[in-house]
Order: C-alpha cells, then sequence, then structure tokens
C-alpha cells in the first residue's frame, strides 16, 4: 500500500500522536506485536491509518486508488490479530468492523494495563450522534480502477 495521510505506523484513537504527515508506502505483512521477536516487520499493515488523502491499494490482479475529499478519515485495512500470549481473558484491541475495508470519521482506542475508560480523554468513545431528520454526515471518497 501506498498513501497520503499520517504514518508510518497504524493508529488507535489514543494513539494517532506520534505519526506524521507523508507519502508512506508499506508491503503487506502479518506482524503480530507482542506474539514474537524472530518474525516482526513493521511498520504493521493490518489496522487503522489516519488522515486518509489517498491511498494505492497495491495487488495481483487490479491495484486501485481510494482518494478523499472529506477531512479526518481513517482507512482500515484488514484485522490485526491479538498475540496467542495476551493475558488470560483481557482482549486488549475491541472489536472492528466487519470485512477487510473501512472508512471511518471515529475509530476505538486501545487498552494496555488498564481499561480504556482510564485512559483520558482521547481514549473515550466517539460522541458523533446522528438523530432521525438529521442532513447526516458526508464521507466522499472517489475509486479510480483504471490500470495505469
Amino acid at each position: 500500500m501506498r498513501w497520503f495521510g499520517r504514518g508510518p505506523y497504524r493508529v488507535w484513537k489514543n494513539r494517532v500522536p506520534g505519526t506524521n504527515y507523508g507519502i508512506w508506502h508499506k508491503d503487506y505483512n502479518n506482524t503480530i506485536t507482542g506474539e514474537s521477536f524472530e518474525n516482526l516487520v513493521y511498520p504493521e499493515f493490518k489496522g487503522y491509518h489516519a488522515n486518509l488523502y489517498w491511498a494505492t491499494i497495491e495487488n495481483k490482479e487490479t491495484p486501485f486508488t481510494v482518494y478523499s475529499a472529506s477531512d479526518g478519515v481513517f482507512l482500515r485495512l484488514f484485522t490485526p490479530e491479538e498475540p496467542k500470549g495476551r493475558q488470560d481473558g483481557v482482549n486488549t484491541m475491541p472489536d472492528f468492523p466487519a470485512g477487510d475495508i473501512s472508512f471511518l470519521f471515529d475509530i476505538p482506542a486501545i487498552r494496555s494495563f488498564k481499561p480504556v475508560s482510564q485512559h483520558g480523554p482521547q481514549s473515550q468513545p466517539g460522541n458523533i450522534r446522528i438523530k432521525k431528520g438529521d442532513e447526516g454526515i458526508r464521507l466522499n471518497l472517489y475509486f479510480d480502477f483504471r490500470n495505469k
């Protein structure tokens, strides 16, 4: 994947600081942080990517580019796996949307040693509320499937 946005690392709602705007590239990998130290490839491929302006999804069949005309969009590619050796009964990652690709205005926080509710204001659930009769929030995306 090659993209213009904040990177090069994946983000969580409470882990966006530390990423920088730029044009980034990373190959597919299945790094599971905390799983082992032998096969780590960073930055991790799977997960949320912040402030998407455009992204080219590179693949063998038909690479395509997605352009965002909306500010503050998160791109999700695939779902990272939880480490098998994590603390029993503790899921560090929140649930992900169904499917392999998502475009979102809000993403969840990740927990560490404390519950998300104790991680401060950047970790709290989003406050996007759309009520019946509201116009809602527009998400403007353009897909380019031309073979270049």
